[in-house]
């Protein structure tokens, strides 16, 4: 049985003719029986959640369920090694009610629209904080009614207000679990001495009131919720989308989606609604409101890098696969060597890395014993051009090139000067992070610790170029994608130890696998 009904719900009254010739229409048994299901899913719309698109159609409710960005989040709830959520994007992208979604199942232990149970480490009703900027503009006017909005009326609930008038303290009557609510704007302290399972922050919330609310979490093992627009507050960008771990290896326990207003349209929104709120905004304006992305965002070099699509769990390179060697080096600070590997099928793969101080010798006996020791197929070995003409030359004129090529010779590898073509090289490297046909083509081992740091954090500078802060990296990365390399299988490289020679020796001859 539809819910989509024809007939107007008052019936004219002024028209005696009309109100006659329409009564005889109806059938009023069919007539209560609609009535009574479209209030039934008015006021249980949580519990129809996830209906198939084409449910809701045939049933005329005017909604289609969780966007497709919304539906990630609820497909990873269940994995309990997630302990941070995070929802970002575009005004009006499906924040709020995907935040008070996860509140709710919290709160009942269970997603209410299938009956998936929740996994909690402890049987004890839950307890959820729901951040809000202000208590008038904010919760009043937003949290407040999409509570109401979703809370399921089949479900008892208690409600107490708070000094100003705000539902601030809501009790599921069956399972006695609570949501508080509480302002961004109240002193961090107050937020301090809390327990419970769950927080959700609607907006982004200052520091110090993150670090009083997370506190709480220890204990229950419990979870947050980031569900924010960042216009501010960059240190959430830094310190929760981009976690590390004490080791610096990304917190791969943060699971972040990130979506746009357009996302929303047809889950709620229209694209004329759309097309009429960004009229309104300034150009400035419109990357925040409508993609949500943060003006300190425009400038980073690298976009397209994904910790949730780029990141890869270790495992053993297979020993066809083609390795290229990049280094960067300065004679007072940090190597950088950095190890990508190249697939049958031309995907690439960030597999080692070595970071430190040392000399020429030790770096270069470094790479050496990893390529031994994890039998790496070593293609080429680059080098910072620089390295030709550095102040570490001995008094034979010797640079650090010209003794690391003598020393990898001894164990069969080439040493050559690396491209210096910085712009096309990352056009190609966003390419592959994330293709014109979107997908990616390049990943890095996520026990890598500096090469992601400096892929997440690389800026362009106030003059517009590539800033020369903490680029040693991904200075190795633009070289080594700008090398080409392809995939060749190893029966059919019968003169590549012979271009290999020929390089070192001057000889223009072009290597087989890379094509250079």
């Amino acid at each position: 049985m539809s819910l989509a009904f024809e007939l107007p719900k008052v019936l004219p009254i002024d028209d005696p003719i009309a109100r006659a010739a329409l009564l005889e229409k109806i059938d009023f048994e069919e007539f209560k029986v609609r009535r009574r299901i479209e209030a039934e899913f008015e006021g249980n719309k949580v519990i129809y959640l996830p209906r198939s698109e084409e449910w809701h159609i045939a049933e005329g409710t005017g909604y289609r369920g969780p966007n497709p960005k919304q539906q990630m989040i609820l497909d990873a709830w269940t994995d309990r090694t997630l302990k941070v959520f995070t929802y970002t994007g575009g005004n009006r992208a499906g924040k709020t009610s995907i935040e008070v979604w996860m509140a709710f199942a919290t709160m009942f232990g269970e997603f209410p629209w299938d009956g998936t149970k929740l996994w909690f480490p402890h049987n004890k009703p839950r307890k959820v904080r729901l951040i809000g900027q202000d208590w008038e503009k904010h919760i009043k006017t937003v949290i407040e009614p999409a509570l109401n909005e979703w809370w399921p009326q089949s479900r008892r609930v208690d409600k107490k207000k708070n000094n100003v008038g705000a539902e601030a303290l809501w009790t599921d009557v069956k399972t006695r679990s609570t949501l508080e609510i509480m302002s961004n704007e109240t002193e961090s302290e107050l937020h301090e001495g809390w327990m419970g399972d769950l927080i959700c922050y609607d907006e982004p919330p200052k520091r110090e009131i993150r670090v009083a609310n997370a506190r709480g979490l220890v204990d229950r093992q419990g979870r947050e919720f980031f569900c924010m627009t960042l216009l501010k507050e960059a240190w959430v960008d830094r310190e929760v989308i981009k976690a590390r771990n004490a080791d610096g290896t990304p917190d791969r326990s943060v699971f972040n989606v990130h979506a746009e207003i357009y996302d929303n349209v047809g889950y709620g929104l229209t694209m004329v609604g759309v097309d009429q709120f960004d009229k309104t905004l300034r150009p400035e304006e419109r990357d925040a409101r409508l993609k949500g992305i943060p003006s300190y965002m425009h400038g980073i070099v690298l976009p397209n890098f994904r910790r949730e699509r780029n990141l890869r769990k270790r495992f053993k390179v297979p020993l066809d696969w083609v390795v290229d060697v990049m280094i960067d080096f300065h004679p007072s600070k940090e190597w950088a060597v950095l190890f990508m590997a190249t697939d049958a099928r031309g995907f690439k793969y960030l597999i080692d890395e070595i970071w430190g101080h040392g000399s020429w010798k030790t770096i270069g006996e470094e790479i050496i014993r990893k390529a031994k020791a994890n039998q790496y197929r070593i293609n080429i070995i680059g080098i910072d051009p620089l390295a030709k003409g550095d102040a570490q030359s001995d008094l034979a004129g010797e640079s650090v090139f010209d003794k690391l090529a003598v020393l990898f010779m001894a164990y069969g590898y080439c040493l050559q000067t690396a491209s210096k073509d910085k712009e096309n090289g990352i056009i190609m490297l966003n390419d592959l992070l994330f293709s014109q046909n979107e997908m990616p083509g390049l990943f890095v081992f996520d026990d890598l610790k500096r090469t992601p740091y400096e892929m997440e954090g690389w800026m362009y500078d106030e003059s517009g170029k590539p800033s020369k802060v903490e680029d040693d990296m991904v200075e190795n990365l633009y070289r080594l994608v700008l090398l080409g390399t392809q995939y060749i299988p190893p029966g059919d490289e019968d003169d590549y130890r012979a271009d290999q020679r020929r390089r070192a020796g001057g000889n223009n001859g072009r290597n087989r696998i890379t094509g250079y």
